[in-house]
């Protein structure tokens, strides 16, 4: 029997739908629906319905592209909108504001804007308040004023969880994030103001404290001598016996209620952050008290600039933490000594510094100021062998293998293949020596067509002077190209610049193909947050 479109299960054909929404642009509201998600609809009568629920799941509010928002200003004409699109606001999960373009003049230096004259943000605080199904929310702020009601319309969402703030400037007053009451998960970048950064520190610390749902927090900002006030772990309840003790010895008791003393009350007890995900970078920590991390798996920090952060990784090991994953720009050696007391470690990320993406040598003094402590082999025996069994991702900065990369001669090699679960691998590859560079690029690519679980080889090409190597990667590059694969499903290559993907040639050969890959700019993307 055929199997046909209209004979397939439900459960399938909305995998189909969702599968198509990912290749997909976002809606915007207001504008006309997706083609490829409407095609799909108009196939059969059974594929009607299941793309709605895709179709309008994450949308944009933005008054670059629908001016006519800003021209809603009564309730009457709100409700009608409403209605009218009731189908975006019932559906919609994820909400994306945008308020500003990146064209225009500006009123203020660094803001783009596109407000008119007497126009202000405010009018999307009603619209807001009417996606009541919605889960998460990125906001862009791109006004140097943003309206404080929005944050009030978006505490009125009842399943409101992840918030996501990208600020392009500083606004004038503060964001308050305790009017928000459920959020579990929150992202803070591209702050500029100590003040007002300052401010927003210590509202997360404080929402830590008190409402104590927050699992994860990502902080991201350029202000400088700032540091995060973590928040301090729940207090133990007071003995029953230490209140007594407390009481006022001169104090008259009835010697009836003397001889049946009541029960004492147990004190209510503090509310415990649950926090599992933590990124930070651009400032440092500042400890009340010793925290209480016990829940944490996943910790991204930096430590170029702010060596006292390298203070957590004691805190960690003392209090038996033991981390998944986790991603710095260097390893100090209170990360080192921590990294041998356990095995577990699922991802081991050591990243290239932002400022030296494409100019390695420019970070050489620091990372042997900072790691001059490591030793090599140490490091691949004692740190990646005793996490091989666990670990998925793995990125060496600075520690990749120096050799030829041949595992007849090489432990650090050797040792890397033992981590048969990887999925992710970026190293540096020393393109200096272009008479080794050929026979190395080979060995590698044998290397790593040997982890079968490999889905994607991050190559770094690096060079221990100042050399323009254009075209040396351009040969790399069609090595890469030409070179055979013995068997399918393998990984994806990138090198920085470009992606090759593999492909079966007309010939019945496999080789790895360059692709165009379009940047996405997505910052949960970025974090790893499903919305």
């Amino acid at each position: 029997m055929k199997t046909t479109f209209t004979s397939l299960a439900q459960e399938l054909i909305e995998e189909i739908c969702a599968q198509v929404r990912h290749r997909i642009p976002r809606y915007t509201l207001g504008a006309e629906p997706i083609d490829d998600l409407c095609n799909l609809r108009l196939t059969c009568q059974q594929a009607r319905n299941p793309p709605i629920p895709y179709l309008f799941r994450d949308v944009t509010l933005d008054a670059q592209k629908r001016r006519s928002l800003s021209f809603l200003s009564t309730g009457a004409e709100i409700q009608r909108y409403v209605e009218e699109h009731f189908i975006v606001f019932h559906y919609a999960r994820v909400l994306r504001i945008r308020f500003g373009s990146s064209s225009g003049a500006s009123n203020n230096a660094g803001w783009k804007q596109i407000k008119m004259p007497g126009m202000s943000d405010s009018f999307l605080v009603p619209i807001l308040s009417t996606f009541q199904f919605v889960k998460s929310v990125e906001w862009t702020v791109e006004s140097p004023d943003p309206c404080p009601q929005i944050i009030d319309a978006l505490s009125t969402l009842p399943d409101l969880t992840t918030l996501i703030l990208h600020f392009n400037g500083s606004p004038f007053h503060d964001i308050t994030l305790s009017k928000l009451n459920h959020l579990q998960r929150l992202s803070v970048s591209n702050t500029t103001d100590d003040r007002f950064t300052g401010d927003l520190l210590n509202q997360i610390s404080q929402y830590m404290e008190t409402k104590a749902t927050l699992t994860n927090v990502s902080i991201e900002t350029t202000a400088t001598g700032l540091r995060f006030p973590f928040p301090a772990g729940p207090r133990p309840p007071v003995p029953a016996a230490t209140e007594a003790a407390t009481e006022p010895s001169n104090s008259q008791t009835d010697p009836a209620a003397a001889t049946t003393p009541s029960a004492p009350t147990p004190p209510a007890p503090a509310p415990s952050c649950p926090i599992q995900f933590l990124r930070i970078h651009g400032c440092g920590f500042r400890f009340k008290s010793r925290p209480n991390l016990s829940t944490l798996t996943t910790l991204e920090i930096y430590h170029r600039g702010i060596p006292a952060n390298a203070s957590i990784w004691t805190i960690l090991q003392g209090a038996n933490v033991k981390l998944k994953r986790i991603v710095v720009d260097s390893i100090p050696l209170p990360l080192l000594t921590y990294l041998k007391t356990y095995s577990g470690l699922e991802k081991l990320a050591i990243s290239i510094p932002p400022a030296s993406r494409n100019q390695h040598q420019n970070h050489e003094w620091e990372w042997e100021h900072m790691s001059s402590h490591i030793d090599h082999h140490d490091f691949y025996e004692k740190v990646i062998g005793r996490h091989h069994d666990t670990l998925e991702s793995l990125s060496l900065y600075k520690l990749s293998p120096v050799g030829n990369w041949d595992i007849r001669m090489e432990a650090d090699v050797e040792t890397l293949l033992r981590c048969s679960r990887l999925s992710t691998l970026s190293i540096d590859f020393d393109v200096t020596d272009l008479n080794k560079v050929a026979i190395r690029l080979a060995n590698l690519l044998a290397i790593a067509l040997q982890l079968d679980h490999l889905r994607l080889l991050a190559i770094n090409w690096v060079v221990t002077h100042n050399k323009d190597i254009s075209l040396e990667r351009w040969g790399l590059e069609r090595n890469i190209v030409e070179y055979p694969i013995p068997r399918p499903a393998v990984f994806k290559i990138s090198t920085g610049l470009n992606v090759f993907e593999p492909r079966l040639k007309g010939d019945g050969k496999r080789r790895w193909q360059q692709v165009t890959i379009k940047p996405v700019g997505d910052i949960a993307m970025g974090l790893g947050w499903v919305l």
